[in-house]
């Protein structure tokens, strides 16, 4: 039981991590475009204004929030499923 519940722990992490990942590209893109020039040189440094690169930005972070959602619905799938094996086991 101890190793479902790392797995479920670790699956629980991933899936807050790229929530809070779509949500800080979202409301702070020239943020994140920054710690990723910084950090990795792949985007190009900000500037004022509105770039195309922000506009990308926030649209993938649509992409990341999806996703997180898609991960929280398919565990509470697997919570439901295990917790029917274990009625079914025990009574």
């Amino acid at each position: 039981m101890s190793r479902g519940l790392l797995v479920f722990v670790l699956q629980t992490f991933v899936c807050l991590a790229v929530a809070l990942l779509g949500a800080w590209t979202l409301f702070r893109p020239k943020s994140f475009q920054a710690f990723v020039h910084e950090n990795f040189g792949i985007f190009p440094s900000v500037k004022p204004g509105i770039q195309s690169i922000t506009i990308l930005i926030r649209l993938s972070s649509a992409f990341f929030l999806w996703y997180a959602y898609m991960l929280a619905q398919a565990f509470g799938a697997e919570i439901l499923f295990l917790v029917h094996i274990v009625q079914h086991l025990a009574g």
